[in-house]
Parts: structure tokens; C-alpha cells; sequence
């Protein structure tokens, strides 16, 4: 198994670089003015899921893999080591800063530590965080010891550690709840009010939920549409207290990916919102606009009594709003590290962080 050709997300991200979508600035897709941006964090190893809780931005750091390489594919070793993180970004004293609350755990990469994989998902709520690590089985020549058994897990990050909180991989080679193959990579999490925490399981087609005492069992199953698997990748719970799915389903030039409405009690399908391209990320704001981030169109796109508006973003990845004055956060160039990544010949910047004003 070739750890990131392997994993349908990272596999994806790369196809971005071969259509060669990389905007370098961000204007309002229609009408209005121009939005204003403000990059809050930079030189983040390939940012991916952000979440805000009480004041605090935090974004999962998939990392920048590592020294040892295994495998061979179409996209070139994949180098592993302990860099994925979890950080924290904050305004304090006039500046937004950012530290990391746990680092050193498994991480995927290119040679130059872009297209990574590791922690990609992040959800914290009343103080508590929650991460998600990707998978690799042992055929992948990763190692199997401390801290490499995270692989596959629902993670409770805190006091500068990772603990295994629940095994979503575990859950897709027991059940197979999409029958097209056995394959698992839990990408996003959510944290739910009740104590539940939602897992979307990009490989597996399906969405996982964890009791509060950590007991893990299949949710719901995504159908394929269009020719192509689900691949749910983002969610938020929307304000009319439904749970929303963002899919990798569908790319720039044939927008098929969904967004699904989903039971948050019984796990049932209730609808779904087409026309998207590939989604990495997925946000709502109080007055009910969603925000839907499109990594292989380079677009977030804010959907408000059935207009949509688009803000260019470089690969971008999660979105997160601020409930409080409505500021949106994405992450942009999601798929390289602190150094940027080569596409086309040309070095990108380095993972970011971005506030996106006047959306």
C-alpha cells in the first residue's frame, strides 16, 4: 500500500497540481466589494480542518512527514516521521499568534514534506479537543510501535499529549459498511454538544460515532453518485441543529460533489446540495449562510438564500466562522509544508492561515 497515493484525500490533493489551479490572490466571485484578507498564521505544515472554540482558532497540522521513505507510486516516495500537529491560534497583544498544543506524532509526505497526511481533522468544543489520525496498515512499512499505533484513531488532545480515544479504522475493517473495498481514513471529526463526537471516514464512504464512553459503530453510509464514491471529508453541525457532509466527490470541471443533510440522532440521509467541487471544508455561519471550501476549484464559496459567491483561495482546506462577528477562517495552501511544495516548476508558500473580511 502506498501511504498517500493510497489515501483517496491525498491522492486527490495531488491532482490539483497536475490541473495546475494555484491563485496567488482572493476577490469576491460576484457582486459587492472586494473582501479583505488578512493571513493570521503561517509557516503551518500542510494546515487542513479548522475549528474555533471560545476565542481560540485551532487547525490540524497534517505535518511534513519525515526522514524514512517507503513505497513507490505516480506520486513518489512517501517520507514518514513524528511532525503532525495540532496549534492554536490566538490574538493576544495586538497579534495573532499561534502555538502548538501537541506535536510529534505520524505524518506522510512527499520528500519535501508537502501533500501530507497525518492528523487532518480537528474539533474542539467547551475546551476540549479532538483530532483525527489517517491510517496506514503494517503492509505500508510504517512503523507499528508507540507513537505509531495512533494510526486509525479518534485522538483527545490535551496538556501536550495525544491519547486514543476510539478506533474508527477498526469500525470499517469489522463492518465494511460501503461494500466497494475495505479501506479507512478517518479525515474530520466533530464534536457534538451531547458528548458524541462524528467521524467521516474519507476511504470507507461512511461517517462513524462515538459514544462519550468511546464506543465506536457505523452511522451512515454515503451512496456513489455520478460515477464516483462519496468520500466524505468535512462537517459542521448546521443552525437548524442538523449534521452537515462535505464529499471530495466531483472536480473543478464537472462539479458533482455534495453537501449531505444528515439525522445527527439516527444517522438517516435527509437531502443533500449538489454542484460543488471537490470539498475539504465546511462551516456555518449564525444567520444560516454555509460556507463550502473547494480545494480543486481554489474557491470558498458562501451560500446565502440560494446565491452563491465565491472568495479565490489557494488550496484551500477547513473553514471555521466566528460566531461572534461572523469573520470567516480557511486554511490556504493545505498541501504544503512550512517551506511550500514545487508545482509546475514553481515553489508555493508555505501552509497559512487565513481571515477573510467583508465575505
Amino acid at each position: 500500500m502506498r501511504m498517500r497515493a493510497g489515501l483517496v484525500v491525498a491522492t486527490s490533493v495531488a491532482l490539483a497540481a497536475a490541473a495546475g489551479i494555484a491563485p496567488a490572490t482572493a476577490t469576491a466571485g460576484h457582486g459587492g466589494g472586494k473582501p479583505v484578507i488578512r493571513v493570521i498564521a503561517k509557516s503551518l505544515d500542510n494546515p487542513r480542518q479548522l475549528s474555533y472554540d471560545d476565542g481560540h482558532l485551532y487547525v490540524a497540522e497534517a505535518g511534513r512527514g519525515g526522514r524514512k521513505c517507503v513505497g513507490e507510486g505516480p506520486e513518489g516516495r512517501t517520507c514518514v516521521g513524528l511532525s503532525f500537529a495540532v496549534t492554536k491560534i490566538y490574538w493576544d497583544g495586538g497579534a495573532w499568534k499561534h502555538r502548538r498544543v501537541v506535536q510529534g506524532l505520524p505524518s506522510g509526505a512527499a520528500p519535501d514534506g508537502g501533500f501530507a497526511t497525518g492528523v487532518d481533522g480537528v474539533s474542539a468544543l467547551h475546551g476540549e479537543i479532538w483530532g483525527v489520525e489517517t491510517y496506514a496498515p503494517p503492509e505500508a512499512g510504517v512503523p507499528t510501535k508507540p507513537p505509531w499505533n495512533t494510526l486509525g484513531k479518534l485522538l483527545r488532545v490535551g496538556h501536550g499529549k495525544a491519547r486514543s480515544a476510539a478506533d474508527i479504522t477498526a469500525v470499517e475493517l469489522k463492518h465494511n459498511p460501503h461494500k466497494a473495498s475495505v479501506e479507512s481514513n478517518p479525515y474530520a471529526v466533530l464534536a457534538l454538544p451531547d458528548g458524541r463526537r462524528i467521524v467521516a471516514d474519507a476511504a470507507g464512504n461512511d461517517l462513524v460515532v462515538v459514544s462519550p464512553h468511546g464506543k465506536a459503530r457505523p452511522f451512515t453510509v454515503f451512496p456513489d453518485h455520478d460515477r464516483n464514491q462519496s468520500v466524505p471529508t468535512s462537517l459542521a453541525l448546521g443552525p437548524d441543529g442538523k449534521l452537515y457532509v462535505g464529499e471530495l466527490n466531483g472536480e473543478a470541471a464537472k462539479p458533482t460533489a455534495r453537501v449531505w443533510r444528515v439525522d445527527p440522532r439516527t444517522g438517516k440521509i435527509l437531502g443533500w446540495k449538489s454542484g460543488f467541487g471537490s470539498i475539504t471544508g465546511l462551516a456555518f455561519g449564525d444567520d444560516g449562510e454555509m460556507y463550502v471550501s473547494q480545494l480543486l476549484a481554489g474557491v470558498v464559496t458562501k451560500v446565502s438564500h440560494g446565491k452563491r459567491t465565491n472568495v479565490k483561495v489557494p488550496f484551500p482546506a477547513g473553514v471555521a466562522v466566528d460566531p461572534y462577528d461572523g469573520k470567516v477562517y480557511v486554511s490556504a495552501w493545505s498541501i504544503a509544508d512550512r517551506d511550500g511544495t514545487v508545482l509546475e516548476g514553481r515553489k508555493t508558500p508555505g501552509g497559512q492561515v487565513w481571515k477573510i473580511i467583508g465575505f
